[in-house]
């Protein structure tokens, strides 16, 4: 009974580093956005400005993106305006409102301490 407990101990120890390997492999290859809206936002999003994908968030909800080889490209709409941005996979971003430019804008989260 001690060497079955000893078996099955070490097993969800290795299934528990593997997963973890699989998560941090995972968070250095994809980015988070947030939505800081009360409104479902759209935006296109790739690894060139030729191929961009167009993914939907809705209100004030978090978004992980799929899995890139380099820095995506995002880009997001108002009426006549558009922002375009090269993202950092790894990093953290906020879809917002920017007063001063009075169109939907991305910035890069900060750590919280």
């Amino acid at each position: 009974m001690k060497q079955l407990f000893s078996i099955s101990l070490f097993l969800f120890f290795i299934v528990s580093c593997a997963a973890q390997q699989v998560g941090e492999r995972i968070a250095k290859t994809s980015l988070i956005i947030y939505n800081n809206s009360n409104n479902k936002k759209s935006f296109l999003l790739g690894e060139t400005t030729l191929k961009m994908d167009t993914f939907k968030i809705k209100a004030n909800e978090v978004w992980s993106s799929p899995v890139y080889n380099r820095h995506p490209i995002i880009k997001l709409q108002t009426q006549n305006h558009a922002v375009t941005y090269q993202l950092i996979i790894g990093k953290k971003y906020m879809i917002f409102w920017n007063v001063a430019k009075k169109s939907w804008d991305v910035k890069k989260m900060k750590k919280r301490q």
